[in-house]
């Protein structure tokens, strides 16, 4: 308390400061949230149009509050500009695709490399073993993972001849080159007869049960 002149105005000040910090000290924290931006095709953009200086400001020791916090100056003017912790990027990417190999070795240091693979029980047993089939003899031939074809072309509820055709067969045609005996190998013994017409110039497919034709 104040026992001076001033002491009116001084003491409700200073019960005011004691009352604001028992209030303080009731206040529960609320945890920060997290945050993520998704990049997609990430291989496919201008790397440094993207993150221009902000590629430094990714790692994790750089960011608010961290070891080595670092705060740069933006192209627009704004200044002492920094990445939180709590924001998290993913880039997704296809793997066959050839322009991975134009990625930045600086942005490959920042980020953790997660394959994504077929995962099969999410289609349907007959889908699922021919997928699987698929994927053995590409694997095969190419000797890599990133050429394996994913499960999410069966899951669109088109019918099982026209995704071989549309979409499989197509992909098959660009991963060898347009060489019809090798796509007609792959799929020997996988419960379908597909075959190339050199008659009609096209794919013939039909399902081992022979229900299906296309």
């Amino acid at each position: 308390m104040f026992s001076t002149g001033l002491g009116p105005y001084y003491n409700p000040l200073a019960e005011l400061i004691r009352t604001k910090k028992k209030d303080i000290k009731n206040i529960q924290i609320e945890p920060k949230k997290n945050y993520v931006l998704v990049i997609d095709e990430i291989n496919r953009a201008n790397i440094s149009k993207v993150f221009g200086e902000l590629i430094t400001l990714l790692e994790e020791d750089k960011r608010i509050d961290a070891k080595n916090e670092l705060r740069i100056t933006l192209p627009n003017g704004e200044k002492e500009f920094s990445i939180p912790p709590n924001l998290f990027l993913i880039g997704t990417m296809n793997t066959a695709d050839k322009s991975i190999a134009l990625i930045d070795i600086a942005l490959r240091r920042r980020f953790e490399f997660i394959g994504v693979f077929p995962d099969y029980s999410k289609l349907e047993e007959s889908d699922g073993e021919l997928l699987k089939h698929i994927n053995k003899q590409i694997y095969s031939r190419k000797k890599s993972a990133d050429y394996l074809i994913g499960h999410a072309y069966f899951m669109s509820g088109v019918e099982t001849t026209k995704v071989i055709k549309n979409k499989i067969i197509p992909l098959l045609i660009e991963y060898f080159s347009g060489k019809t005996d090798i796509i007609e190998d792959i799929f020997k013994n996988s419960g379908w007869s597909i075959w190339y017409d050199l008659e009609k110039y096209e794919w013939e497919i039909q399902s081992g049960t022979g229900g299906n034709s296309f």
